[in-house]
């Protein structure tokens, strides 16, 4: 398979959530709107399964005949979650060194399903724009 160029969509999302989280940070909605940090980790497992997907199957750095469906799926699951599970420990840690505690687990939880759901809408589009190509 030929290698592709970064995707310039994966540029522009990356900009955007550093974006939305300086505003965020600024204005304290991760504090005052409690749900906020679920579309930010949507957005991250969209970005990390992308980027995952993209250094895998079409950056040229791995030889492929064809994409196979579980193997997106299951790239962009685990890079995801991967991701996400090393961001919760890094939560975990400076929360519990700068406030003496860490999220509760239903948190921790959540924000994880976040991640994997958005690594499993990328995987989706990448599976539906493989098969019609």
């Amino acid at each position: 398979m030929q290698s592709r160029p970064f995707p310039p969509v994966l540029v522009a999302l990356v900009l955007a959530i550093a974006i939305v989280n300086m505003v965020a940070e600024a204005y304290h909605w991760y504090w005052l709107m409690r749900w906020f940090d679920m579309p930010m980790h949507f957005a991250g497992g969209m970005w990390v399964a992308g980027v995952v997907l993209w250094w895998r199957f079409f950056s040229g750095k791995f030889p492929i005949v064809q994409v196979q469906k579980e193997a997106i799926f299951a790239w962009a699951i685990l890079g995801a979650l991967g991701i996400g599970v090393l961001w919760e420990a890094y939560e975990a840690v400076v929360s519990y060194l700068t406030v003496g505690h860490m999220n509760d687990m239903w948190d921790t939880m959540s924000d994880l399903c976040f991640d994997i759901l958005g690594g499993l809408v990328v995987a989706s589009v990448v599976w539906i724009k493989q098969k019609h190509n």
